[in-house]
């Protein structure tokens, strides 16, 4: 056998896949951004060299995560960055469309020109900070991680103001994104010794250790408590819903999804009956033409954008995303389905199932219980926010104010974003 046969790959043809992606993704965004530039020109026939500024980041940013991963050798999976940057080109470029201006120099028109570099610079960082399993070692920082994110809610109540019924920070600044990494990494670190333990049943029912369910009760009620003072309905939903995905993933037991989803029920029929701003939510849900100007103002805005976009949308650039209540933040979807149509925001929510599929996929090839559980774990961050978000624009479930991962405006939650990209990317290098 020729001895040269046997050579491994180079890190330059091992990451060939992930250019060619990239290099697709780059080409999509590209034609999108020339045909709003184009109905732009039609309408003022004078090219703005800033208008090319959020296009030329986004190629930077590209050649760079490529070009560091096949300089540090990184193995890690292929398909997901790529995926993940074409739902990120997706909202720079909606974005552009709307007129917002980003990366224009000394002035940074908006607090989205900090989160992109500064999102994908953490991005780089925790990915080959954490490879070749040194994520294992982020079990240690559980209850660090509880702490932080409990100290992360308690801020919001000291410094927040309260809108419409709950307490929030000003501005485009939400230190509470940050939790939807920290909390995985605490449910993993803390289920990931006692997965067997937590596993036993008699006659189907689960029988955790009374030691270890009293203590998890306990730190796990600090940031449920926290959360409920702030009111905030979405953050409730996700948080417990994290703790149901984490402990199914843990244990294998349907027992302990039906017992949260029951024990949910009723916490939400408690919270209609005795908070109004819960109340007020769900009778705008119910009833959206009984306040048609007022509180049920968004949810008709966006169903009408989504009606006018049809099939295949109005064309880029040809829509009316003006006139979407938070259209480049908690309602993109609705603007992105409004020119794109339902063939378009079928393409959007394609790329998050791709991207659910190659985290998952990255999570069941961790050598570890907590590398298992702090993949899927994140991958149930991404997925309860995608179903939150989009839910709530098309109004299956009541608006609950949680942003679209890696689309959505604001810099907390694109930064959040890509700190679960790249711990998912450092995940996958694992059984590489």
């Amino acid at each position: 056998m020729n001895p040269a046969s046997t050579k491994p790959p180079s890190a330059w043809a091992e990451r060939r896949l992930e250019r060619g992606l990239f290099a697709g993704v780059f080409l999509a965004v590209l034609a999108a951004h020339l045909m709003v530039g184009l109905v732009r020109f039609g309408n003022a026939p004078v090219f703005e060299f800033r208008d090319t500024l959020p296009l030329a980041a986004f190629f930077a940013t590209l050649v760079l995560t490529h070009l560091v991963f096949t300089a540090t050798g990184f193995r890690g999976d292929t398909r997901l960055a790529p995926a993940a940057f074409f739902l990120v080109g997706l909202g720079l470029l909606t974005r552009f469309r709307m007129g917002l201006r980003e990366f224009e120099g000394a002035a940074f028109a908006h607090p989205s020109t900090f989160a992109f570099p500064v999102g994908v610079a953490a991005f780089l960082a925790v990915t080959l900070a954490f490879r070749n399993g040194r994520y294992r070692t982020l079990e240690r920082a559980a209850l660090p991680a509880l702490g932080l994110a409990a100290a992360v809610f308690g801020l919001i109540l000291l410094t927040g103001e309260r809108f419409r019924g709950g307490v929030y920070m000003r501005g485009n600044f939400n230190p509470s994104e940050i939790t939807k990494v920290l909390l995985p990494l605490f449910l993993a670190g803390f289920f990931a010794p006692r997965r067997e333990a937590w596993s036993r049943a008699s006659w189907g029912i689960p029988r955790p250790p009374l030691p270890s369910l009293l203590l998890f009760v306990a730190l796990w009620s600090i940031p449920t408590a926290l959360v409920l003072l702030q009111r905030d309905l979405g953050l409730l939903i996700l948080l417990n819903g994290l703790l149901i995905g984490v402990l199914f993933f843990a244990t294998g037991r349907i027992a302990y999804p039906l017992a949260g989803l029951a024990l949910a029920a009723g916490t939400g029929w408690w919270l209609f009956q005795h908070v109004p701003h819960v109340t007020q939510r769900f009778l705008a849900w119910q009833h959206p033409f009984s306040d048609p100007t007022g509180r049920s103002w968004q949810t008709l805005q966006a169903l009408a954008a989504l009606y006018n976009g049809g099939l295949w949308g109005t064309g880029l650039g040809a829509g009316s995303p003006h006139i979407i209540p938070i259209a480049s933040s908690d309602f993109i979807y609705a603007a992105i389905g409004e020119e794109l149509g339902f063939a378009g925001t079928g393409v959007v929510l394609a790329f998050f199932l791709l991207v659910l599929e190659r985290g998952l996929a990255a999570a069941w090839s961790a050598k570890t219980a907590f590398g298992f559980l702090l993949g899927t774990g994140l991958c149930t961050a991404l997925l309860l926010q995608i179903l939150l978000n989009v839910g709530g624009v098309v109004k299956a479930i009541p608006l609950t104010g949680i942003t679209l991962p890696f689309l959505s405006q604001g810099g907390s939650s694109l930064i959040a974003s890509f700190i679960t990209l790249g711990l998912l990317l450092a995940i996958s290098e694992d059984a590489a």
